[in-house]
């Protein structure tokens, strides 16, 4: 079931893509284990498994999972982790299908090279496709995030949490967050 999760969720991110798969198949395993260590807190990614795609289409595994995340570096280079319901999320969205009813979580700490916010398919910025390029942000994907309350807006402030894809059934909140911890001198 792992195998046919991390398929959708690459997929997922194949149909985002601006770069070819043969960037990411180029690195190491340990420069793509150091990538993949970006996306999420090491605790994570630790328990993750780490997945990466061949130019043929299958996975190689880089290291076994037994904490229900997968992480991998998607096109065009973005790494990022993802939970059960997050992949069933991808899966519905590769097969444009109605989303589970179910809540997602997915990491990506490092980052993104952006999507449009307005066109779940797009694979290129356009005068009119509302790009937005986030920071360091988890998600949150399923039906639920169209309720929680956050903007909606096209051209949304990508330094405060908002919702993607807002008038489709794909619908998810991302939430930029810091990779600094707080501390005493800096506020939370």
């Amino acid at each position: 079931m792992r195998y046919t999760l991390s398929m959708t969720f690459f997929a997922l991110a194949s149909a985002m893509a601006t770069a070819p798969l043969a960037a990411q198949t180029t690195m190491s395993d340990s420069d793509y284990m150091a990538k993949v260590k970006a996306a999420a807190p090491a605790s994570v990614v630790q328990g993750a498994q780490v997945v990466q795609m061949q130019p043929d289409g299958s996975m190689k595994t880089l290291q076994a999972g037994t904490n229900g995340f997968t992480c991998m570096v998607v096109p065009p280079g973005d790494a990022m982790c993802a939970d059960a319901n997050a992949m069933a999320w991808a899966k519905a969205f590769m097969s444009k299908a109605t989303p589970p009813d179910a809540i997602g979580f997915a990491y990506m700490l490092a980052g993104d090279n952006g999507a449009s916010n307005t066109d779940p398919w797009a694979k290129a910025k356009t005068a009119d496709n509302h790009w937005v390029v986030t920071g360091p942000h988890v998600m949150i994907l399923g039906p639920a995030a169209k309720t929680m309350g956050y903007p909606t807006a096209a051209d949304p402030d990508p330094t405060r949490p908002y919702v993607m894809w807002a008038d489709t059934p794909y619908a998810h909140v991302m939430i930029p967050v810091s990779t600094q911890p707080a501390t005493a001198t800096t506020p939370p």
